[in-house]
């Protein structure tokens, strides 16, 4: 377990040393928090207090699971994910391929660590009807804060 700088407890599990040192890691969490702040706010600072203690668990195989959502709130039988958010803190994301944090679904599962802290729940449905909370405008933040962290060739 990695400690992430700039931030009082968060951390990582990475396969070896040099999957995503710490300070790229802390700084896509402050790209992705830039964002948070551009589209949500966080006037009450949940969000930041959220992030503080995050934890990210690299892993180097996709995930198989029984069921899942796609984006659209379709359900998926027997889906392979990339991404996945365990607990109101703890993330787990497949490495992707090029070890770049940019390709991977790490801002995918901030937003839903971020709704949790907000609604109580993640919203698995995404921008289904399912449950409330996931907008187009948090798909739009994911777009942009990857774009961010590819000019940092991140």
């Amino acid at each position: 377990m990695i400690v992430i700088p700039f931030f009082n407890n968060a951390t990582q599990v990475v396969p070896n040393c040099k999957t995503y040192p710490k300070h790229k890691t802390a700084l896509s969490i402050m790209v992705f928090y830039h964002h948070w702040l551009k589209w949500f706010g966080d006037e009450d600072l949940v969000a930041k207090n959220t992030l503080e203690k995050v934890m990210i668990e690299w892993g180097l195989e996709k995930k198989a699971l029984k069921s899942a959502f796609n984006l659209k709130g379709e359900k998926i039988k027997n889906a392979t994910i990339i991404g996945l958010t365990r607990t109101s803190t703890v993330v787990w994301v497949w490495q992707g391929y090029f070890h770049k944090i940019s390709e991977t679904s790490l801002m995918h599962e901030l937003v839903h660590v971020m709704l949790r802290a907000k609604n109580g729940h993640g919203d698995a449905d995404h921008e289904g009807n399912i449950h409330s909370g996931w907008t187009t405008e948090h798909s739009a933040l994911i777009y942009e804060a990857k774009e961010m962290l590819r000019s940092f060739d991140i």
